[in-house]
């Protein structure tokens, strides 16, 4: 039985479709932080990804995610 690979999925992808700024609404919450800086943190997040000599779109996804993540994370622990 063959082993099935699924594509890479982004716990963040709605930040970039339509119901973004509901999602960013609900990170808000969750860290103390206001949905604008939510928005604006993941879009710097990406355009400095973006620069970075990474192999392949899920790659750079992948960073993306953490660097994210740690974003909240650390909004979270200052909260």
């Amino acid at each position: 039985m063959a082993k099935r690979h699924h594509a890479y999925v982004s716990p963040f992808a709605a930040l970039m479709g339509a119901h973004r700024f509901e999602f960013a609404t609900q990170l808000a919450q969750q860290t103390g932080l206001d949905p604008s800086q939510i928005l604006f943190a993941y879009l710097q997040i990406t355009a400095s990804v973006a620069g970075m000599a990474l192999s392949g779109e899920t790659a750079r996804q992948r960073t993306i995610d953490q660097q994210f993540q740690q974003f909240l994370t650390d909004a979270q622990a200052a909260d």
